[in-house]
């Protein structure tokens, strides 16, 4: 217990090494794949210097060895683990598409995966069976922030049992940041043996006019330069 509240104490600085890290990157693709980002991310944060120097290992993928009872093993997007001989102690963070652009202009939104194939692993004990805290990154490829946390919102109202959420079910503000808008939390109530939870959400915003994969970037018109002006009038002549 001990080393899950000193690591608990942890859970703001590693909220803002995300957040402050997040502009460095390039601009991903608008329908790039969520390993891509989440492994320039991931080099990201190791090369800050603020997470140089806070007291914890950051992995990629990460596997609990020994998985909780009844529990499948996962892999951890990305793991905020201190240095300690205890695998199960860590702040997973994990990672998910939103708001995905597509070819004739469309977007998918993919709240439903974002709840279910992300928020209730932290739920069932999947990730983070003994520790208080996770979080969830949503990559918002079309910039449109506000609208992915109103439809991550609506799906999470709908599974608020699945959830083990109090009624409605609501996206909170965050307690930890508070002035960042893009910043949420939601408060679950696990089962006696696994304790209650709490799931820290950033949405970060990615450049809407990027191009798809595969798609040739815009080409970038080149004025000419004074002396091909000069030749170009000497033909006129």
């Amino acid at each position: 217990d001990g080393w899950v509240d000193l690591f608990d104490s942890l859970v703001p600085d590693i909220l803002d090494l995300v957040a402050e890290t997040w502009p460095s990157l390039p601009p991903p693709a608008g329908d790039e794949r969520e390993d891509i980002i989440t492994e320039a991310l991931c080099r990201a944060l190791r090369r800050s210097r603020t997470g140089r120097a806070l007291p914890f290992r950051i992995d990629i993928q990460h596997v609990e060895l020994v998985p909780s009872v009844d529990q499948e093993q996962g892999r951890i997007d990305i793991a905020f683990s201190p240095l300690i001989p205890r695998e199960d102690i860590y702040f997973a963070l994990e990672c998910k598409r939103l708001n995905v652009r597509e070819l004739g202009g469309t977007v998918r939104p993919c709240h439903a995966e974002y709840v279910h194939s992300g928020m209730v692993r932290f739920v069932t004990g999947q990730y983070g069976a003994a520790v208080h805290a996770g979080g969830m990154l949503g990559y918002v490829l079309d910039g449109q922030t506000g609208h992915a946390i109103r439809g991550v919102e609506v799906n999470v109202r709908q599974h608020h049992t699945t959830l083990s959420m109090a009624p409605p079910g609501s996206l909170l503000p965050s307690r930890l940041r508070p002035g960042d808008a893009n910043a949420r939390e939601t408060r679950h109530i696990r089962s006696a043996n696994l304790g209650d939870f709490t799931i820290h959400h950033l949405f970060v915003a990615c450049d809407p006019s990027t191009p798809l994969r595969g798609q040739p970037l815009p080409r970038r018109t080149r004025l000419p330069t004074s002396k091909q002006r000069r030749s170009r009038s000497n033909r006129k002549k």
